[in-house]
Order: C-alpha cells, then sequence, then structure tokens
C-alpha cells in the first residue's frame, strides 16, 4: 500500500496563494554572480514560481495589500530559492507553526510560533526551517514608495477603462 506525506514530496514546499492584488506592482530582485541587483523574473526557474501564477479571480481582490500567502517550509529548506529584496514593499510573516531562522540583511534570528517578522523595504531576506518539522508560515507583502505609486498609476488606469 503505498503511502505519502508531506516528508516524501519531491519539492521543498507546499505553498498557496491565498489573495492578490490584480495589479503586480512589488518588485523581487536578488544578487547575480557579480553581486548586483537583478529582477528574479528575468533568470528561468525550473519551476512555475507562484510569485508569477494569479490566483482565482474571485481571490484577485485586494486593493493595497500585494498578497497573502501561506506556506509550509519542510525541515532543511527556506521559503525562497535565494536570498531576495523588494526595494518597493515591506512584509509581515506571522510564523503560525514549527520554528526556524529569519535572515534579514546578514543578520539571524531564530523565529517560533506566534512571531511576526516584519521586513522592511529594500531588506535581503529569507525564512529557513532549521528545525525538525514543517514550519508554517503566512507572507502578506505591501508596496511602499514606487510601488505604491505604481498601485496608484495601474489603479488610475484600470479605472478609466
Amino acid at each position: 500500500m503505498p503511502i505519502a506525506n508531506w516528508k516524501t514530496q519531491s519539492h521543498n514546499l507546499v505553498q498557496s496563494l491565498l489573495f492578490a492584488n490584480p495589479h503586480r506592482v512589488i518588485r523581487m530582485l536578488v544578487r547575480n554572480e557579480k553581486g548586483e541587483r537583478q529582477e528574479r523574473s528575468e533568470i528561468p526557474a525550473p519551476v512555475l514560481r507562484i510569485y508569477e501564477t494569479d490566483a482565482p479571480p474571485e481571490r484577485m481582490c485586494l486593493q493595497t495589500i500585494q498578497c497573502v500567502q501561506h506556506m509550509l517550509i519542510p525541515p532543511g529548506h527556506r521559503h525562497v530559492q535565494e536570498l531576495h529584496i523588494h526595494p518597493d514593499a515591506e512584509e509581515l510573516v506571522v510564523v503560525m507553526s514549527g520554528s526556524g531562522t529569519a535572515f534579514l540583511d546578514g543578520e539571524s534570528s531564530p523565529v517560533t510560533a506566534g512571531d511576526v517578522i516584519h521586513i522592511p523595504p529594500d531588506t535581503e531576506h529569507e525564512i529557513r526551517n532549521t528545525s525538525d518539522e514543517l514550519l508554517g508560515v503566512l507572507f502578506l507583502a505591501a508596496p511602499v514608495g514606487e510601488g505604491l505609486t505604481r498601485l496608484a498609476e495601474a489603479q488610475a488606469r484600470e479605472s478609466a477603462g
């Protein structure tokens, strides 16, 4: 009898985009081989990335927050492929279950269920599961600065038809 659970999966994340804004205005930058910032979407990925995927139309309803995303991170894995930066957004990460480590601008801090992590704009970051159990996190990302300007412009174009 075949039996499977999260420990037997070939992927490193179980994630879902719960709610999203119909306008993608937040940039995701990573450092390339030269240490320069580069748009993550310009780098080919072997898998479909959730930030490049829309939620169903009825859940594309947020007006100011870019997205609400739920993730279960298996032991030894991280929430993204690499450290990354949102120059035009801030994030809140709610640790729902388990424990791990948050990395923000070269500093690490242990996190556990009940913690809320604020990631300011332009902060290189990632969340890693450094425990033996699933790490459950909820991400809320909101545009700021240029991201808010792009959002207002997109909403104005949409209103104008």
